[in-house]
């Protein structure tokens, strides 16, 4: 728990926020800014928190952010995008708003009908922190993907969530709504002006109807001295799939929490993570499964690449109740230190109620392996590109996953540009 004080500063700085009177919003809104009052932010003494100190976030003072003109270039893309702009939507830069099937709403939580009111919040843990709180009590924009059944969108819908305002706090709640039969490809980018200070307080809840197809990814290239909390929250129910990719490349903290429950026989889960540490960088993923129902599956596969001082947490958990029998489940975890000051947390959790499972879990901690450097470098390629083309061949297994090829070929470049710059002097 923070000290009173610091929780009214965080108060203080969303007190000119004014909503307009929809009644069921309201109620739960002051539900969870009553949620927030009694807990707070997190602190290492909270055990899902225990190695994210966030004392270097509390040291700075926020003001909620305002609507402001696009003053950074966009990446390139030739998919429909929606632009957001320190939490508000741009609509100038923005080239998905008529997209056929999908209903992008600026505001969407102060104009849209009451049809949401059945779907907001339900995807979310009945314990959360104070970030999520925060951000269902002040959230200001975001999007609205809603798919009737049997829709089909073949274009990749890319979403960018733009952070340029110094000392801003920006909250954005988002909704992919897929009914049966339904599929589409949904990526957010989350990019922030270089060198500023901000926090970006996140949250997408997704819910996969019978037999529905999402593919959702996260790409994240924040500030390097910016604070990021994002949380995809996932309900799925018969025969759906949903895979989630959660790349983080930047920010000097980020916590991401992604939860899943499979409510619904046949459904599948596949969950990725790729993250790169670099200076002081600390990351804290935090993942959960929870399969509620017999015949399901579930596949999560993270792995981490750290330098210099940073610091990675992971803690993945998977849940069988008892009566989800014929479960099968598997999780693994691999990090790889690049420096002797990086500093690796996991934990792996299965907590199985059922007898009729096929689950594993494993979780490596590691540097390079000195028999592969020799190998390469008895080939005459020196010590840096030898160590530069192991490194990409790590990470490379979980871009390999990726299903959109222009996403693949983009995050490809990235991780080669950083790791593999130097190639062309092999020896």
């Amino acid at each position: 728990m923070i000290a009173a004080d610091q929780n009214q500063s965080w108060l203080d700085a969303h007190a000119s926020t004014h909503f307009a009177n929809i009644s069921w919003l309201n109620e739960l809104r002051n539900n969870a800014l009553a949620a927030f009052e009694q807990q707070g932010l997190p602190t290492v003494r909270d055990e899902e928190w225990r190695y994210t100190n966030l004392r270097s976030l509390k040291s700075h003072s926020y003001h909620l952010s305002m609507a402001s003109p696009l003053s950074m270039e966009l990446p390139a893309t030739d998919n429909p995008r929606l632009v957001f702009v320190d939490g508000y939507l741009d609509a100038e830069h923005s080239s998905a708003l008529e997209l056929d099937g999908v209903n992008f709403v600026a505001g969407h939580l102060e104009q849209s009908d009451s049809s949401l009111a059945q779907y907001h919040s339900t995807t979310l843990p009945s314990s959360q922190h104070g970030f999520t709180a925060l951000n269902t009590a002040y959230a200001q924009d975001g999007y609205v993907i809603e798919l009737a059944n049997n829709q089909v969108i073949e274009n990749v819908i890319e979403v960018v969530f733009v952070s340029q305002n110094e000392g801003a706090v920006n909250h954005t709640r988002n909704f992919i709504i897929a009914g049966a039969n339904t599929k589409c490809s949904v990526v957010e980018r989350h990019i922030g002006k270089a060198g500023s200070v901000y926090l970006a307080n996140n949250v997408t809840e997704i819910i996969a109807g019978d037999n529905a197809h999402i593919d959702h990814y996260k790409i994240q290239q924040e500030s390097e001295e910016a604070f990021h909390i994002g949380g995809v929250f996932i309900q799925q129910q018969r025969s759906s799939l949903v895979k989630n990719h959660n790349i983080a490349l930047s920010g000097l903290v980020t916590r991401n929490d992604i939860y899943t429950t499979l409510q619904g026989e046949g459904a599948h889960m596949e969950m990725n993570g790729l993250v790169f540490g670099t200076g002081r960088q600390h990351i804290d993923n935090h993942t959960q499964v929870d399969h509620a129902v017999p015949n399901c599956t579930s596949d999560e596969y993270y792995k981490t690449v750290l330098d210099d001082n940073s610091r990675s947490v992971f803690r993945g958990r998977i849940i069988v109740a008892q009566d989800a029998q014929q479960t099968n489940a598997d999780q693994q975890n691999n990090n790889l230190l690049l420096s002797p000051n990086a500093e690796a947390d996991t934990k792996p959790q299965l907590e199985i109620y059922a007898d009729d499972v096929k689950c594993s879990h494993g979780a490596t901690v590691g540097q390079l392996d000195e028999g592969s450097l020799f190998y390469l470098k008895s080939r005459g390629i020196n010590n840096d590109s030898a160590r530069a083309l192991l490194t990409f061949a790590f990470a490379n297994e979980v871009i390999d996953r990726v299903n959109i090829e222009s996403i693949k070929d983009e995050l490809t470049q990235l991780v080669a540009g950083e790791l593999l710059s130097g190639l062309e002097e092999l020896v």
